[in-house]
């Protein structure tokens, strides 16, 4: 909690190597508001043993990351400018601790997978990455994308105590206040649709068109004319990411009675069409027959609202980019999977003592680092749960080494298929402690479902009907 918080922190492989050693910059995750890239989460030692150099880097959270007026003094995406901060140090300096400049992998979880898929997005980052890992996070999740600033930063400075309609004077004023007065400000208790989206609306923007914009369109924009940065990547997401907020469910039982006594709540809210109106409560009647059968949100249909989290605020967002991107003449490889494996160190149902079935959002931490709550599990943990972060950490050192994951993995750690690039059709690798590739596109149905819903928004938009402003 302190100002003074931009640093980065690099571990190196204690034998040296002969030639440079390749490096992996871990942006960590968080929801844009928590965590660090301290090791108690992101612990890089199984990493050292593969002859990996990792550099975590941190980034202005909340208010002082995101806040935008779309002025000069205050345009947005601070945070983003931390991150590219960062990787111009590494192309710099990282020769000096046996790292190649020219062998950079740029990659993160969650929010950390977003901000990297935004770099990807933009000129700024040319030269500064060589590959991407983007783990269950995407710039065009309606989470991550904030299209009305102005008003979600003057809103802020109401909770502070400023009743200014002035972008200006707001960005004065909260130059002038106490840090931990904007801090305690940013969050809200209050939103009805925390049972469904508990997070704060500061999140990135399309910035005015100046010499440091990062971001200047829609992340959806930008991946139709073209991703800037067309490296290799590996991207994927968890089975049931949407197990993250059952323990906001289950904790908090009135979360679950908002939802129910207004479905509309449950709309994503990148689609603005108005509450109350015909187009609204159509949707939100389909959401519930289609995942919930016209039954509520209840103890009983916790695997339907695990799924519709899961979708609207994961796995459809990564699967639509992936597809536009796939079908272009220039796409890069992309290496995608689903993770699938429930094992004792699944480390974000560690972290909420949950029991319920599943691969949840953030729990392949547990197998990609020496985590805080891992850590003392590993001696104990079973042969699966073992074998599976051989085959994680051998999969992702070899794409951070060559940019092939299956690189001179033939007849090791239970890899017996090259992981091969989704194509046109996204197959995928079902990843656990015996990965294989299955026909894409996963989830088929249920991805279907979000893809019908966003052509008739869009087409709604396209005819000129009428918009209610949403922040994310």
């Amino acid at each position: 909690m302190s100002e003074d918080c931009l640093n980065l922190n690099v571990l190196v492989p204690e034998r040296p190597a002969l030639a440079p050693t390749p490096v992996l910059v871990w942006v960590p995750g968080g929801d844009l508001q928590r965590l660090s890239g301290r090791p108690v989460v992101y612990g890089p030692q199984f990493y050292m043993k593969y002859g990996v150099m990792c550099v975590t880097v941190n980034y202005r959270l909340g208010a002082l990351g995101f806040l935008s007026v779309l002025t000069e003094n205050a345009p947005g995406n601070a945070a983003l400018k931390d991150i590219l901060l960062s990787l111009q140090w590494v192309k710099k300096h990282i020769a000096q601790f046996g790292g190649d400049p020219d062998n950079v992998t740029l990659a993160g979880e969650s929010a950390g997978a977003v901000l990297v898929q935004y770099l990807t997005l933009s000129e700024r980052a040319t030269n500064l990455f060589h590959k991407a890992l983007i783990i269950s996070g995407s710039a065009l999740g309606y989470r991550f994308f904030n299209r009305h600033p102005v008003k979600t930063a003057l809103d802020l400075g109401k909770k502070v105590g400023y009743q200014t309609e002035d972008p200006n004077e707001l960005v004065r004023k909260l130059q002038e206040a106490d840090v931990f007065d904007i801090v305690t400000a940013q969050g809200d208790n209050t939103n009805k649709r925390d049972g469904f989206r508990p997070f704060q609306p500061l999140t990135p923007v399309a910035e005015t068109p100046s010499s440091h914009a990062v971001i200047t369109q829609h992340p959806l924009k930008i991946v139709k004319q073209g991703i800037p940065q067309a490296v290799p990547m590996i991207v994927g997401f968890a089975t049931h990411e949407g197990i993250k907020m059952l323990s906001s469910i289950l904790n908090n039982p009135i979360l679950a009675e908002n939802l129910n006594e207004d479905f509309e709540l449950c709309i994503p809210s990148d689609i603005e069409y108005p509450y109350g109106s015909r187009e609204s409560k159509d949707l939100a009647n389909s959401i519930k027959q289609f995942y919930f059968n016209n039954e509520t949100i209840s103890n009983t249909t916790l695997l339907n609202f695990v799924n519709l989290v899961s979708d609207t605020q994961v796995t459809y967002s990564t699967d639509r980019w992936i597809e536009i991107y796939k079908n272009m003449t220039n796409s890069n490889r992309v290496y995608y999977f689903v993770f699938d494996f429930d094992g004792d160190l699944n480390w974000y149902k560690l972290s909420r003592k949950t029991q319920f079935p599943g691969a949840s959002h953030a729990d392949l931490s547990g197998y990609m680092f020496v985590t805080n709550i891992t850590r003392p599990l590993l001696p104990s943990a079973g042969a699966q749960s073992k074998q599976t972060i051989q085959v994680v950490l051998q999969l992702m050192s070899n794409f951070i080494k060559y940019g092939n994951p299956t690189r001179l993995t033939s007849l090791t750690c239970n890899i017996r298929e090259e992981w091969s690039d989704c194509g046109t059709q996204r197959n995928y690798l079902a990843l656990n402690n015996r990965p294989y590739m299955v026909p894409g596109p996963p989830l088929r149905r249920r991805l279907y479902f979000w893809r019908q819903v966003y052509e008739k928004y869009e087409s709604y938009v396209a005819r000129g009907g009428r918009l209610q402003a949403k922040t994310p």
